[in-house]
């Protein structure tokens, strides 16, 4: 039975998704503030997050980009806010949806059954280690060992992602053949979380981040994997 955060800071808009997805058989938390919140996420690890934007000690935007500092699992934002520029940003820190308010209930547990299917899809990573200029990634271990021998830690998704890079070394990849592959899906967003994500990959793994050597943009197409410059 997946386990659901829900971080709400209007009480009654809380108790009904709350309500909700316990009736349909989720196991739920609550929280009605940020640090309630990052609590949760820190010592329960819940396989899905619904934050709203709106928060009454700090903004959802906020708590989603110290979660994703440590941790890839789906938030979906269910909020008030619903201009496109607050759903631009939500998904720019790494949201995997997101939802304004009022939402119909049955399109609720939609997206959430969806973005649940990705992530489970986004864990299994290829097992077998890759080794690409000096460089090797380890799935199983999720442990990059960088041409300066450094290991370093990445999430599931990193690992993902990396891989799927490395496999096709020197050769483009483009933005709808990376989600399709690392998410399993196609949104309309796609290239604003491609790019979020190969940016905490450059600051893990590139010498320099700004000026990135190895996890390259093609600009208007896509990323490569460049073992030549290594």
């Amino acid at each position: 039975m997946p386990h659901v955060l829900v971080a709400d800071g209007d009480g009654t808009s809380l108790q009904h998704t709350v309500a909700l997805l316990e009736q349909a058989r989720y196991q739920v938390s609550r929280a009605s503030d940020g640090r309630s919140a990052l609590r949760v996420v820190t010592g329960q690890t819940p396989d899905l997050i619904v934050l709203e934007a709106l928060l009454p000690d700090q903004e959802g935007f906020e708590v989603c980009r110290r979660i994703r500092r440590t941790s890839d699992g789906p938030i979906v934002f269910l909020s008030s806010r619903a201009r496109a520029e607050d759903r631009v940003q939500g998904l720019r820190l790494g949201a995997d949806d997101y939802l304004s308010k009022p939402c119909a209930p049955a399109e609720l547990l939609a997206r959430i059954g969806a973005v649940l299917r990705r992530a489970e899809r986004a864990r299994r990573p290829p097992t077998t280690p890759l080794n690409q200029g000096g460089w090797v990634l380890d799935p199983l271990k999720q442990v990059c060992i960088t041409e300066e021998g450094k290991g370093i830690d990445l999430t599931p998704r990193e690992v993902h992602l990396l891989a799927f890079l490395m496999k096709r070394s020197g050769r483009v990849c483009s933005n709808s053949q990376i989600i399709r592959n690392v998410w399993g899906f196609a949104p309309q967003q796609a290239r604003s979380i491609v790019a979020t994500s190969v940016w905490r990959l450059r600051a893990k793994l590139e010498r320099d981040p700004q000026n990135p050597r190895h996890l390259l943009t093609i600009r208007h197409v896509g990323y490569k994997f460049d073992p030549a410059t290594m």
